[in-house]
């Protein structure tokens, strides 16, 4: 390789760079916003070699590991951008037993004919930094059936050989999978169906000895017709069915203990539609099955957990029982008998109790989706389960009446579509998928009040610049949209709606600078306004096309804008929204599934002072309410724009922006009006899909982000006085949840539209090493028919430091409701010496959609966080050293 070459070409390039454009970078200190939950927690995974070593997986959220040292969850997938943002959804995690810092996890979030292929990521230092090894195969981690498993496993007595089972429920399912070089590379086991839909694959260590391969495996496939179990005692060399098994249901995780193998069964993978389930031991000297189900219903069975230490001791948990809750049932005789810890079957009363004191808002949910539980093997005491929206342990699950903590201490998987960060008043308003708006006056701990607007799903939030405590929000629920005149403590529902509206729309209301008029794009109707806090409304003249996202004059309140990304265009209102008037001037366009990057952004102050992100297209600035604009040619692409206090001396508000300046994906502060841009965050704090950004006005500096399964966080920068420190303390008021009242949402709606055709190639060719500090359900409906161009110069290699729940409703153009129901600063240049290859064409109908473009240039569709296909031919590495604190906090 000319390595001398290479060295001119950068050399070159650096030296053409606009070399006023970047500032240089600004350590930031990220954190998240408390809320606590929010998202769907798929699994639990212990070490059997190190008390207290645990990790957590979700289904788009991401991956947690439990430090002990400050009693909080540490998230170790914050790496991950906009355009590998699928690696967040994990399927599975495996550990191994004989090494307590090496871990693999299987990514990746939809199998769908558009997504594209999913990845094993390789950790040798606890998810500190990982490697990326990419698959030949789609992962469903956010699809049914996530809360099987694991269907990654390591070999107890030969941990150089892993075995892996494709999983998930939109097509593209390919059987088994194994490694024998610690997951650096994969090949198909071909003994095994090569279509199998994999729930779980666990490993019989008393079959071999240390250094030898394990003979026995046991694998749960999707299957009811009697054929769900399946055994080798050959270490995979063949496979049968074993006899004897259940019909009508399918095997959902499994344990092993003194010869015995415990299942789960359900006649659905989950966490939907399980209508019926068992429980069933399994002799495995002598092929004897034996029924210990505690009880039947119409729900299934899915957690189950063999204590460590006494293997007479087991739990188990129901799944879909939905009234009065899930139930978990203990046995200590071995499945011979068992008692319920929840609730009282005779007469339905709960008799748990439940502490709720970490996030109060949970006061309004009830557990469900009790997809996996885990008895702490250190402590026969401890236990903790999963649910749609968080982590519940206990300390006392011998007692007569366990008590329930809901332990989600910095474990943030919201997923909030817009937030407001008003000039007085609360300092921040949120609206997210599944759980409806929050509310906060303190950042660093979850509103004691719950949540504010109790509607499920919500996706438009805005408020009065001139009059803070009147604020307006859309949501998925009839009558979609809601006001409140005290700063969001108290809400009343709009009276009416826009004809034809299905719901509230996202990002698709706006209210005037004095609050006396509102507009709104209502998913499904045409633009209307309202004079009179929606008794009424009325269509908006003009002509201005549906289904984009409004925006008021933080001054002048008679005047509203309008952006169409697709026709590149831009709308006035002079008359408080009664009618609008395209503007002259021409931006680039986007296909409709990429119309999410497209919108514009008011300054706060400045009448007629407006912003226009246009994706790729680059960023637009008008200081005349859009009559004129000129192009910031300091920044390539602009994805997300918002505004805070100006620096001191500074005469314009500090402009926040998540695009790309000089060839970099990141986080940027710009202090000069857009002339100059600092970067504020690292590759280790990217936090995946964003989709907000916000400045605060009270504090300069602080600048808020909305991710997709990581909940809002915010950043201030390094040694500032505006960011406090927080430790999550608990403080046990136990509460009984007989005396509770329970009102669930099972599947609030997101929608989103997007329509197109893309076709996407990446050429990649990078291999990149990091070495950075790191401080530190519901349904969305997408559908896309997104063709999209990828091209990136990089291959990965991160460092690494949340769910909705979502229930997909598919058609043939797949159509998706997703919801899901969940910092470092460097200056470095890494260097690339990887490659990849791609294709993937894909289909998608998004509101808002999604295009990618940097760290791998690419633009594509996404409403439900869709990767497109990779086939890659490089193992990119992310090194990722950690020094800082990583104080971060995610149905």
């Amino acid at each position: 390789m000319n390595f001398q070459l290479i060295f001119k070409i950068i050399i070159t390039f650096i030296f053409f760079l606009p070399l006023n454009i970047i500032a240089g970078a600004v350590a930031y200190n990220w954190k998240n916003v408390i809320i606590g939950g929010g998202g769907f927690v798929t699994g639990i995974i212990y070490h059997p070699a190190e008390s207290g070593l645990v990790y957590a997986r979700t289904d788009m959220g991401g991956a947690y590991r439990w430090d002990n040292s400050s009693n909080r969850w540490v998230a170790i997938t914050d790496m991950m951008n906009r355009t590998n943002s699928d690696y967040m959804g994990i399927l599975s995690i495996a550990l191994d037993p004989t090494d307590t810092n090496r871990v693999y996890m299987m990514t990746g979030k939809y199998t769908d004919s558009w997504a594209g292929n999913g990845a094993v990521l390789v950790s040798t230092n606890r998810g500190n930094s990982w490697t990326i090894v990419p698959l030949s195969f789609k992962v469903g981690g956010n699809e049914e059936g996530r809360g099987c498993g694991e269907r990654l496993a390591v070999d107890p007595n030969l941990p150089s050989v892993l075995f892996m089972g494709s999983g998930g429920d939109d097509g593209g399912t390919s059987g088994l999978w194994k490694s024998t070089n610690y997951g650096s590379s994969w090949s198909q086991v071909t003994s095994f169906n090569t279509t199998a839909n994999i729930n779980f694959v666990i490993f019989d260590k008393s079959s071999s000895s240390s250094g030898s391969a394990t003979q026995r495996i046991f694998i749960g496939v999707k299957n009811t017709g009697g054929q769900s179990l399946y055994v080798s005692t050959n270490g995979g060399s063949s496979w049968s069915v074993v006899s004897g098994q259940p019909s009508g249901l399918m095997a959902i995780r499994a344990d092993i203990a003194s010869g015995y193998l415990y299942t789960t069964w359900a006649n659905s993978a989950g966490p939907n539609n399980a209508t019926s389930g068992a429980v069933w031991r399994y002799q495995i000297s002598n092929g004897t099955w034996t029924n210990i189900t505690p009880a039947s219903g119409s729900y299934g069975y899915s957690g189950i957990s063999v204590d460590a230490q006494n293997p007479n001791h087991i739990i188990v948990c129901t799944l879909d029982l939905w009234w009065p809750l899930d139930q978990v049932w203990r046995s200590t005789n071995g499945g011979s008998s068992w008692t319920y810890l929840m609730w009282n079957p005779s007469n339905n009363q709960v008799i748990a109790n439940f502490d709720r004191s970490y996030a109060p808002w949970t006061s309004i949910r009830t557990p469900h989706w009790l997809a996996d539980i885990k008895i702490d093997p250190f402590n026969s005491n401890k236990a903790m389960f999963v649910t749609g929206y968080g982590i519940w342990a206990c300390d006392n699950i011998s007692a007569a009446t366990t008590t329930w903590y809901f332990k989600d201490n910095v474990f943030e998987e919201m997923v909030p579509i817009e937030i407001i960060a008003p000039s007085s008043g609360a300092l921040l308003l949120s609206a997210t998928g599944d759980q409806g708006v929050f509310r906060h006056d303190n950042l660093d701990a979850s509103p004691a009040s719950g949540v504010a607007l109790n509607v499920g799903t919500s996706l438009s939030i805005d408020y009065a610049e001139g009059l803070p405590s009147k604020i307006v929000a859309a949501f998925n629920t009839s009558p979609y949209g809601a006001y409140s005149t005290n700063g969001g403590t108290s809400w009343t529902n709009f009276s009416s709606y826009p004809s034809g509206a299905t719901a509230g729309g996202s990002k698709a209301i706006a209210i005037s600078a004095d609050g006396n008029r509102i507009v709104w794009a209502p998913s499904n109707a045409q633009l209307s306004y309202s004079t009179n806090n929606g008794s009424s409304w009325t269509t908006c003249g003009g002509g201005a096309p549906a289904g984009f996202w409004p925006e008021s004059d933080r001054v002048n309140s008679n005047k509203f804008y309008y952006y169409d990304p697709v026709n590149g265009r831009l709308w006035v209102s002079t008359n408080g929204g009664t009618s609008f008037t395209q503007m002259s001037t021409a931006y680039p366009t986007l296909p409709s599934w990429q119309s999410y990057n497209g919108s514009v952004n008011a300054v706060f102050g400045r009448e007629g002072d407006i912003w226009i992100t246009t994706g790729a297209g680059g960023l637009y600035h008008s200081t005349d309410s859009g009559t004129s604009a000129t192009k910031v040619n300091s920044v390539t692409e602009a994805y997300l724009i918002g505004f805070g206090m100006a620096s001191t001396g500074g005469t314009y508000p500090a402009i926040y922006l998540h695009g790309i300046v000089g060839g970099v994906l990141g986080i940027f502060r710009s202090d000069d009006g857009g002339s100059t841009w600092s970067r504020i965050n690292t590759d280790s704090t990217q936090f995946g899909w964003l989709h907000c950004i916000k400045g605060d006005q009270r504090t300069y500096g602080r600048c808020y982000v909305s991710a997709e399964g990581r909940g809002v966080l915010y950043g201030d920068p390094a040694g500032s006085t505006g960011s406090p420190t927080f430790t999550p303390t608990r403080t046990r008021t136990p509460t009984t949840a007989a005396t509770s009242t329970y009102t669930r949402t099972r599947t609030p709606t997101y929608t989103r539209t997007s329509t197109g055709t893309p076709t996407r190639t990446n050429t990649t060719a990078a291999t990149s090493t990091f070495t950075f500090s790191r401080t530190a359900t519901s349904t969305f409906t997408r559908t896309a028919t997104p063709t999209r161009t990828n091209t990136a110069v990089i291959s990965s290699t991160f460092t690494s430091s949340r769910t909705a729940s979502p229930t997909f409703t598919r058609t043939a153009s797949p159509t998706f409701t997703h919801t899901p129901t969940g910092t470092n600063t460097t200056a470095a240049t890494p260097t690339f010496t990887s490659s990849r290859t791609a294709t993937s064409t894909f289909t998608r109908t998004a509101t808002p959609t999604r295009t990618n473009t940097a760290v791998i240039s690419s633009t594509f569709t996404s409403s439900r966080t869709a990767s497109p296909t990779f086939t890659r031919t490089a193992s990119p590495t992310f090194t990722h050293t950690p020094t800082g604190t990583n104080t971060t906090a995610a149905t």
